[in-house]
């Protein structure tokens, strides 16, 4: 497909595009642009009502683009950060913007309350790295095709050196974590060859994802260490991570009263942002249960997926960080069910909470308000903490 067309942008999608009309008066999406600028495309999907595209030229830049500071960006083979492009106090802006959007579109909300929160986002401390030639790298943007990375200004500088410095000759993918305030780093091997030859920094354990046994590292959130076992979630960057908890610690407000927090992970959020209140966990991954067994002593742990769990006890509020579909009408069928009047939602797509917020409104919750969290810098991934009050 090799149509060029010159457009003027509008505005940014939640897929993280700029939007644009054609000359034929389709609807555009344009990677690589930003709103209120000229540019050159080139159509990559074309359907009857909408087109993609990828930027050919800027022709007219707009105020909000910033310059490339990334070899692997300009040379357009990395597709991890795709907003590096966009000026941080717009992209900042506009999350703010388009999370407001799925909340007045989807969710019914009118005026909806929406609020960026101004800590400094951190670098990260996970990422999944693919293998080439036993040297550590990434994918393109919606590609297989992969390439070795010189450098990554999104990781941790503990991290970087693991990338840069590592040989894994007979890997296939490997993860690495990082503990903050521990420093403590894992290596883990996905679909490793048998003989595979490793070369890591001295400190750096390597894990089989095949058969991780108990192999874990400790970070350091909300003043306390927590267990992370090598399979399990847990936030991707340190200063992410505090952000988060404080804003789910704001969310619950003063109330008072058991907190009953679903999607539980290792316990993080339940655990630090009430540790006084929190007395049951639910989650699914075995590991992670091990992990909130370990670091919420005293408190109910239950490895269950939520949707096919239902309480047997009443709760004052709720926690929930389900994953990037949402709660869905079966989650949101288990709060209700918790005879809580409070509930923090944590979602990591702005359709989803839009989703979420609809059903939850028809169930008789109000939306208090939303934050948006930088959990994920130079990019157009979007975190939200969302309260709701019932009635």
């Amino acid at each position: 497909m090799n149509d060029v067309e010159e457009v003027r942008t509008e505005r940014m999608a939640t897929g993280g595009e700029a939007v644009a009309r054609l000359a034929d008066g389709r609807v555009v999406f344009v990677h690589g642009a930003v709103p209120d600028e000229v540019v050159r495309v080139q159509l990559t999907t074309s359907k009857k009502r909408w087109a993609r595209a990828d930027l050919v030229e800027v022709v007219e830049p707009g105020p909000a683009r910033a310059p490339l500071l990334c070899d692997h960006a300009l040379s357009g083979e990395c597709g991890g950060c795709d907003w590096l492009h966009v000026a941080p106090r717009d992209a900042q802006s506009f999350k703010v913007d388009i999370v407001t959007d799925q909340l007045l579109r989807l969710g019914k909300i009118e005026a909806p309350t929406v609020t960026h929160d101004p800590a400094a986002p951190g670098r990260r401390v996970t990422a999944r790295c693919s293998v080439v030639d036993g040297r550590l790298g990434y994918r393109g943007r919606r590609s297989n095709d992969r390439f070795v990375a010189e450098s990554c200004q999104a990781l941790h500088p503990d991290l970087e050196a693991v990338m840069l410095e590592g040989r894994f000759e007979g890997c296939d993918e490997v993860t690495l974590r990082l503990g903050a305030g521990t420093g403590e780093r894992i290596a883990v091997i996905h679909d490793g060859a048998s003989d595979a030859q490793l070369t890591v920094p001295e400190g750096v354990l390597v894990v089989d994802a095949n058969d991780p046994g108990t192999s874990a590292y400790t970070t350091e959130v909300a003043g306390r260490p927590w267990q992370v076992s090598a399979l399990s979630f847990f936030q991707t960057s340190d200063a992410g991570a505090e952000t988060l908890v404080a804003a789910v610690r704001d969310a619950l407000g003063e109330g008072e009263g058991p907190v009953l927090d679903l999607y539980a992970g290792g316990g993080l959020l339940g655990g630090g942002a009430a540790p006084e209140r929190i007395a049951t966990a639910v989650e699914s991954n075995a590991h992670a249960v091990r992990d909130a067994r370990h670091n919420l002593p005293g408190v109910e742990v239950i490895e269950a997926r939520v949707e096919q769990w239902m309480p047997t006890k009443t709760y004052a509020a709720v926690v929930a960080d389900p994953a990037r579909a949402g709660l869905g009408a079966d989650g949101v069928g288990v709060v209700n069910a918790t005879g809580a009047d409070e509930l923090v939602l944590v979602s990591c797509d702005p359709a989803s909470l839009g989703r979420d917020t609809g059903l939850l409104r028809e169930a008789g919750w109000r939306h208090e308000g939303s934050v948006v969290v930088d959990m994920f810098p130079d990019t157009s991934r979007i975190e939200v903490v969302t309260a709701f009050r019932r009635g």
